[in-house]
């Protein structure tokens, strides 16, 4: 396995041919202190940029014109003299400068046109079926004959994109496939895609055959296991601001734990994203997202980007060496960290082979995904093929869809004691007919009131609310089975709205008429009517959450396995070091707010900031695990704590802690 560092930077430089001076500011003595001022210890320096120039010598690309000498090859011997790493960046999606010479290497929409000649927000996505591929296939060899010593190639934009080109028609024909039909088209862009990463890992290692590379999409997409395989380690890409949001990353990693790849987390230093010039976020939040890299078993990334003059900014490499240096401190409790999880949420994401961004994370994986950090309960994401063994709960989300071997899983889960919350159609058959995994009802068919309301019954005590709640999207109507317990029931509204009749300004009120269960409790499964994580990612109500509360409470005897007084946007997690033969207990707030004015572009629209670092004091945490606890402490403070063990339950209070507390808890 490529082990990776813990503390890198994302070193962008992406110039356009028009800019002077390129690289005439740079000066090693000074890149070398910028990154000894960031506690830097591997540095992803550019070969070849969005534009499509090189920043070296090259017999194959283009080095800008307003280069005047070497600036990759200064910038490794300035690394190497200080013991930096630096892997290689090659822009592979995008290259400004192809995408002019050969306009016929772009990708062509379905309309036939290739790109909006002002549309300034993007650049021009290049055809990797095309013989463009043979051109970044020939960059990528001849950096790694230059440096065949490197520390990795990392290679951008790695998407599969629908291309209606007159070569890709005609392959799709060839093929046997129907360029008119959008699933035909997609498989077509698998294909490519996947050719292209055969041809350009092969690039990468025709010097060296352990060489690392890394493919960045701007997510790991969920079970596409036959394109994850070709990274040496994944980079989870997740900028908090600039369109990712918070809690993206804990979703990604929580997959990228069940891999067996070395993984780190890569936020930025802008106050929006990629490509902002003059942008600095608080200390505070760099501080809080690299913690939250750790807690997850993550090492850390932060993306710069370099003036044109190769100037290093020292603003920001303080900034950086803020959290860096904490990261540095807790590196002994954060290295070869093993996650600890009870609850396995399987991802409803359809068609996990494929390859896809993360703007196309399933809403119900994301709901359920807040729900158990918000209610601070450890879990794994698993893709369909991953083993549910070890997991006492198991959560399929309201769009999963079940296949024969997924059902033959639940099945099996079932037999041995397993629990199952599940919601919507997660449970139902291929064409939703009935349930192939029965929850203790009898399927009606799909109502027909939308919106619908929730009430919590005697066995959802802790809801607070005791008469209807309103639910968006629609319900499954059932009939329960006579020992079948029903958590909450539902109401319907007197009619929906139409132009013929309605009422108020959303929606009408609740009708007193009963109409049957919106959640049932039925053995070892709990389900829910509705599409309640889905809306709980829409509309963010709190009280779907008690619901959910409720059932795992059920589920689990009302044992958890862990517990704490964190507020619901402080989050828990627990990792262990077999070899060190202890626990770590990570505990993570920062409060959020939103700033901005909503607007359609990406780089300007409202956004969650973290300025300030709130202490928490005397916060109760307690969690399962399955070793006698011999001693509990902060790390790195080494601050003995008191704790208790019962049952296998470990107790401890921690008295204060800013943004991120680690515990270590021994075991014999």
């Amino acid at each position: 396995m490529h082990r990776l560092r813990f503390r890198q930077v994302h070193l962008d430089f992406h110039t356009h041919g028009d800019i002077p001076g390129i690289g005439e500011k740079f000066s090693k003595r000074s890149f070398q202190e910028a990154l000894k001022v960031g506690h830097i210890d591997s540095i992803t320096l550019f070969s070849k940029c969005h534009h499509g120039y090189s920043y070296h010598p090259t017999k194959v690309g283009r080095q800008h014109p307003h280069l005047k000498f070497d600036l990759l090859a200064r910038q490794i011997e300035a690394c190497r003299e200080i013991g930096v790493r630096c892997p290689i960046y090659l822009s592979a999606g995008v290259d400004e400068l192809m995408a002019m010479e050969h306009p016929e290497w772009v990708v062509k929409k379905r309309d036939g046109v290739t790109y909006d000649p002002f549309d300034i927000l993007w650049f021009k996505i290049l055809r990797f079926n095309s013989p463009y591929l043979d051109y970044l296939c020939a960059q990528i060899i001849e950096v790694v004959q230059r440096w065949p010593d490197n520390d990795g190639i990392f290679l951008d934009i790695i998407n599969a994109q629908l291309d209606y080109s007159e070569s890709a028609l005609r392959e799709m024909k060839a093929a046997g496939l129907n360029a008119e039909v959008v699933a035909d088209v997609t498989t077509y862009a698998q294909r490519v895609l996947l050719r292209y990463f055969q041809r350009t890992t092969a690039a990468v290692r025709s010097v060296r055959a352990d060489t690392p590379v890394f493919h960045n999409g701007g997510h790991v997409p969920v079970g596409a296991t036959q394109f994850n395989r070709f990274n040496s380690h994944f980079e989870l890409e997740s900028l908090p601001t600039g369109g990712w949001g918070y809690d993206h990353f804990a979703f990604s990693a929580r997959y990228a734990a069940t891999q067996s790849r070395d993984f780190l987390g890569m936020s930025g230093k802008f106050h929006t994203t990629w490509g902002e010039f003059g942008g600095f976020k608080r200390p505070a939040a760099l501080r809080y997202e690299c913690a939250a890299m750790l807690a997850y078993g993550a090492k850390c990334s932060i993306g710069d980007q370099l003036h044109p003059n190769g100037e290093m900014n020292l603003d920001t490499y303080r900034l950086i060496g803020a959290a860096y240096a904490e990261v540095e401190a807790r590196k002994p409790w954060s290295d070869n960290v093993l996650p600890v999880a009870r609850i396995g949420l399987v991802s409803a994401e359809p068609n996990q082979s494929l390859s896809r961004g993360h703007l196309t994370v399933s809403p119900a994986d994301e709901g359920a995904a807040r729900m158990l950090l918000e209610i601070h309960l450890p879990f794994l994401v698993l893709d369909e093929n991953e083993k549910w063994d070890g997991f006492d709960l198991i959560v399929l989300p309201d769009t999963f869809a079940l296949t024969p071997v997924t059902q033959a899983k639940a099945k099996r889960f079932l037999a041995r004691g397993g629990k199952l919350l599940a919601a919507g159609s997660a449970l139902l058959n291929a064409d939703k007919t009935t349930f192939a995994v029965n929850p203790g009802a009898k399927l009606l068919g799909r109502s027909t009131s939308d919106p619908d309301y929730l009430v919590a019954t005697a066995l959802s005590a802790a809801v607070p609310v005791r008469t209807p709640i309103v639910i968006h999207g629609g319900a499954y109507e059932v009939r329960p089975g006579a020992k079948t317990l029903i958590l909450a029931e539902r109401r319907v509204p007197y009619f929906n709205r139409t132009w013929e009749h309605f009422c108020s300004h959303q929606h009408a009120p609740d009708s007193p008429a009963e109409v049957g269960p919106a959640a049932t409790l039925s053995g070892n499964i709990a389900w829910f009517a509705h599409d309640i994580f889905t809306r709980y990612r829409q509309y963010g109500q709190p009280l779907y959450r008690d619901f959910v509360v409720a059932a795992i409470d059920h589920l689990l005897g009302g044992k958890r396995p862990a517990v704490t007084t964190l507020p619901t946007d402080g989050r828990l997690n627990l990792l262990e070091q077999p070899k060190e033969k202890r626990f770590i207990a990570h505990l993570l707030y920062a409060p959020k707010s939103v700033r901005g004015a909503s607007h359609p572009t990406a780089i300007n629209k409202s956004m969650e900031i973290i300025e300030n670092l709130i202490p928490l004091r005397n916060v109760h945490v307690a969690v399962q695990v399955l070793r006698k606890i011999k001693s509990a402490r902060l790390v790195p403070e080494t601050v003995d704590i008191p704790f208790t063990q019962e049952d296998g339950v470990v107790a401890f209070t921690v008295p204060e802690f800013t943004a991120h507390a680690m515990i270590e808890l021994s075991y014999a």
